[in-house]
């Protein structure tokens, strides 16, 4: 697939042999579990409200498939990826090399929420993180977070759905298998009070099925 943000394409399939040619250098069953990802997240909805030429934090950045996306559609001029695996972030680097620039790009081993980087972004993600980090932690996750996005800055947060029960159950048998946890799913509503607390409109509220799966996905404007 073209790297160029001119012919750059969403499509599922497309995105995942992107994403599968990209990471060659991964084993193979991890190079399918990454390639995979399109079919279950859907991140053709996450990047469209990211604004062009914007600088983005992306929160828990794994093996930096969203930033590649990123980079490879020509979304964004500068991103930060920070997660708490260094095995990651160093596939996250190789990736991010091989798809544009590296000067545009940086990722940080992280140990705690507090360790972000103490700047301002026009967009700050955090996808699939929040159900990994135990329900103690999840509000001081988010305020750190939020305390990241800059004046009319957007906070995007994404994870599992909590209801419909069999949708649920999906998400969590997958985590078991693939992360060795049972995880406990997301209040959405927590995070929404939460955000709007901190001084943030919600601009937009999804649910979105894939598969057996279920996302919410809630944008955030900083007022």
């Amino acid at each position: 697939m073209s790297s160029n943000a001119g012919s750059f394409s969403f499509d599922r399939k497309d995105l995942s042999r992107f994403l599968f040619d990209l990471y060659d250098y991964e084993p193979r069953f991890l190079r399918k579990l990454i390639s995979a990802r399109p079919y279950v997240c859907p991140f053709e909805d996450i990047v469209r409200h990211i604004p062009r030429n914007a600088r983005v934090l992306d929160v828990g950045c794994g093996n930096g498939a969203l930033i590649a996306i990123l980079l490879a559609s020509g979304r964004i001029r500068e991103g930060i990826g920070c997660d708490v695996h260094e095995g990651a972030l160093a596939s996250a680097r190789k990736a991010a090399a091989r798809t544009g620039p590296g000067q545009e790009v940086s990722f940080r081993q992280i140990h705690g929420f507090e360790e972000l980087p103490d700047d301002r972004f026009d967009v700050v993600t955090m996808v699939d993180v929040l159900h990994h980090i135990p329900e103690t932690d999840r509000a001081q996750a988010i305020a750190e977070a939020v305390k990241r996005v800059g004046p009319d800055g957007i906070f995007l947060f994404k994870d599992m759905v909590e209801k419909p029960y069999w949708r649920r159950l999906a998400h969590n048998i997958d985590d078991l298998i693939f992360s060795g946890e049972w995880v406990k799913q997301v209040k959405t509503a927590d995070v929404e009070a939460q955000v709007g607390n901190a001084g943030f409109e919600l601009i937009e509220s999804l649910c979105i099925p894939r598969i057996f799966y279920g996302n919410t996905l809630r944008i955030f404007r900083r007022l």
